[in-house]
């Protein structure tokens, strides 16, 4: 891990103990999360930083393009391992990014809805998953859009680890976009079921 990398995510660690009392449920299960795509839900800003400073490995993730345009802030994504992604339609270019980063053993986060203004699952997911055949870990986000609470005391910020999701079914009926789209909504099935777990 790189030396900046390091310090950032240490930097976050120790304030979300600080300031919001974070803790995991079933942490073990991160120590098995190489080389696997983490999924999770996405409802603030901040859950790219807080789930990559759980992992003692350097993560890569998806960010909309429009977060590239300011040159400064995108060398800075580029370099804490954000990868670019146009929404609104099929960004071949992302995708490709995306498994060529998982079959060169690296971990890649994704958000299924792909946005915080949505709680439906894109089929990118599906696709990525299905084509990459690796170990999908669902985690489960709580409190991080009630930061301020959370700083009060009167919520808590959680994040509880999921078990390893079995897709196999899925990769036997193969590439289609019914298929896609069914394992995309599997997968945050499964995410929204660990928020009983909180």
């Amino acid at each position: 891990m790189r030396r900046a990398y390091s310090n950032v995510i240490k930097t976050i660690r120790i304030c979300m103990k600080i300031f919001w009392n974070y803790k995991i449920i079933h942490r073990e299960r991160l120590e098995a999360s190489d080389n696997c795509i983490l999924v999770a839900n996405h409802i603030s800003a901040y859950d790219p930083l807080f789930l990559g400073s759980l992992l003692k490995k350097e993560i890569f993730f998806l960010a909309k393009s429009e977060l590239f345009k300011n040159k400064f802030f995108g060398n800075i994504l580029q370099y804490f391992n954000a990868i670019s992604i146009k929404r609104g339609a099929v960004d071949r270019t992302a995708i490709n990014r995306v498994l060529d980063k998982l079959n060169n053993g690296r971990t890649m986060l994704i958000f299924p809805e792909g946005t915080r203004k949505s709680n439906k699952p894109k089929a990118g997911i599906g696709k990525i998953a299905i084509q990459a055949n690796k170990n999908i870990l669902p985690i489960f986000i709580k409190n991080s859009n009630k930061l301020g609470k959370c700083f009060m005391g009167k919520e808590r910020l959680t994040f509880v680890v999921g078990k390893y999701l079995k897709i196999d079914n899925f990769i036997k009926i193969g590439e289609t976009t019914d298929n896609y789209r069914n394992l995309a909504s599997f997968v945050l099935e499964k995410i929204n079921e660990l928020e009983h777990e909180c």
